[in-house]
């Protein structure tokens, strides 16, 4: 390489390293300094409590934000289930939240657990409406349950499986379902009283179509008015057994 060529080289390398070196300050100038944060998607939590979670203010750098610790900071909040932010520049951050929403309730002593479809307790309150929700109970909960905890995950996603499979018309006909720990099966309970063991999730929509039929029993004995059903069980391949008492 001859001289020439060696001073144009060098000449084009410190030129970019001047416009790499001016971009960078640029960049980390007060230019891009925030001026506002928006929050998006809250019903629940208010925004000055994500603005607090995230650490971010005004005057900080747009591009020295770590994104993944703001992220994980405002997802410590229970009711927050993700987190996401947005640079709009040069000057503004948002932040897009995904909040946790009640999709069951579990008693736990004097109290109702609400948890979300990942069995993350998000509220205790001492009434609620179940209505809307599925009502869950099992043989052992923690002795101490604390908001952002999971509740049992393998259960309450074995129940929310079993839930999502039935019809409307089924779900509206069952008062409460229950986890056994130890054997982690399912039993529930219909609204005229009829105990059904479910099992587990083996042949799933087998059971499941069998359960729309437990209603059309528990209707055609009532119009008898001579037995009522009492108990289904469902573990076991073929026929399920089924236990009538007399009125």
């Amino acid at each position: 390489m001859n001289k020439a060529v060696s001073r144009k080289f060098f000449g084009i390398s410190i030129l970019i390293l001047l416009v790499l070196v001016s971009l960078y300050l640029f960049l980390h100038s007060s230019f891009f300094n925030i001026e506002k944060i928006t929050i998006a998607g809250l019903k629940v939590v208010s925004e000055d409590e994500v603005v607090r979670l995230s650490g971010l203010s005004k005057g900080q750098n747009i591009f020295e934000i770590n994104d993944k610790f703001v992220s994980k900071a405002i997802e410590i909040h229970p009711v927050i289930k993700k987190a996401t932010l947005v640079r709009h520049l040069p000057r503004q951050i948002e932040i897009q939240v995904q909040e946790r929403k009640i999709w069951a309730l579990v008693p736990y002593h004097d109290l109702l657990l609400c948890i979300d479809e990942d069995s993350i307790c998000i509220d205790k309150l001492q009434n609620y409406s179940l209505i809307d929700y599925p009502l869950i109970t099992m043989d052992n909960l923690p002795p101490r349950v604390n908001l952002g905890q999971a509740i049992e995950p393998e259960g309450v996603e074995m129940i929310k499986a079993l839930y999502d499979a039935l019809s409307v018309k089924s779900r509206k006909g069952i008062s409460d379902f229950h986890y056994i720990n130890k054997s982690k099966e399912i039993v529930f309970y219909t609204k005229e009283g009829t105990e059904v063991n479910f099992g587990d999730l083996e042949r799933l929509e087998e059971k499941t179509k069998f359960v729309e039929q437990v209603f059309e029993i528990e209707a055609e004995l009532d119009e008898k008015g001579t037995d009522v059903l009492e108990y289904i069980d469902l573990r076991f391949k073929g026929q399920p057994v089924l236990k009538t008492r007399n009125e």
